[in-house]
């Protein structure tokens, strides 16, 4: 049986939503503690139908450009746009974000007449760019500096993929946070930040060595998209464990009406190498700075 049949999506501007679930919606009523046998079934496929690999860009590209408060051609154009965000206020925060031929700069409201005027000294055509702040500030004036990457799944790319012996996975709960905090605590406090992996999300899944939860991913609806986080303890990397977990929630994701979008520090070669083998396509990058007094 095609486990795709039964399932009706619906593209929009402000993400994918599934009308219906036919062919799958009995799985959520299972246990809420495991994973059904067919989600891990060799040849097992979850795709949203009607959508080819060009409706899917077009739906990240649109949805993007939809977020920031433009027409879908934006992203199409070079250029720049600066939008000011309260969020930032007094943060001294500017967030680049390059998305197809665009670039998006979410800044502190502060920091708005000097982008301003650094962007009115580019070439036409030429969207801003990272190298262009580090060049127009003196030295000293960047106090932080961060590159990100993010990647999303094309759903009929998800491979096959189960952990290996004896090592197993299942779905959590909040009943699991004991599970949860002391996978925290094997793990420095910056790759727990990064990763961002919690039993309260939308939903995480785990993998265990007997009753210990030895990685997990979890995820929440950001931006339009299943925005998925993973974590793994130190001393069960290199096993596929992440690239299991995530995998999971990719099957979750697609089967409830998400396109599955994977974020990650640009020097992050091990988060790189996850996203790699779940055939994530990385489709833009963005840049973030903190500035100091001018």
């Amino acid at each position: 049986m095609d486990a795709a049949e039964g399932i009706v999506a619906e593209v929009t501007v402000a993400g994918v939503t599934a009308d219906s679930l036919n062919g799958m919606s009995g799985w959520r009523s299972l246990h809420p503690l495991f994973v059904p046998v067919a989600l891990f079934y060799p040849g097992f496929h979850v795709t949203l139908p009607n959508m080819d690999i060009t409706a899917f860009d077009n739906t990240i590209y649109d949805h993007w450009s939809g977020y920031f408060g433009c027409k879908p051609e934006t992203v199409r154009q070079h250029g720049t746009t600066l939008l000011p965000e309260r969020k930032y206020e007094g943060d001294r925060v500017v967030a680049l974000w390059y998305i197809g031929l665009h670039t998006f700069v979410q800044i502190d409201p502060a920091c708005f007449e000097q982008l301003d005027s650094l962007v009115k000294t580019l070439p036409p055509q030429t969207a801003l760019q990272g190298e262009h702040i580090q060049s127009a500030f003196e030295e000293g004036t960047i106090l932080t500096h961060d590159s990100g990457l993010t990647c999303y799944l094309f759903p009929p790319d998800l491979p096959d993929y189960l952990p290996p012996a004896p090592f197993y996975l299942r779905q959590l709960t909040e009943a699991d946070a004991d599970l949860m905090s002391a996978l925290h605590a094997a793990n420095t406090p910056a790759d727990v930040d990064e990763g961002y992996v919690e039993v309260t999300h939308q939903a995480v899944f785990g993998c265990f060595h007997d009753r210990e939860l030895v990685a997990a991913a979890s995820g929440y609806e950001r931006t339009g998209f299943m925005d998925i986080g993973v974590l793994t303890h130190p001393s069960f990397r290199k096993k596929g464990l992440g690239r299991a977990v995530v995998g999971a929630l990719c099957a979750w994701s697609h089967q409830n009406g998400y396109l599955a979008q994977y974020r990650h520090n640009a020097l992050n070669t091990s988060s790189q190498k996850v996203a790699a083998s779940l055939n994530f396509r990385m489709y833009f990058k963005s840049e973030s700075f903190t500035l100091g007094n001018f």
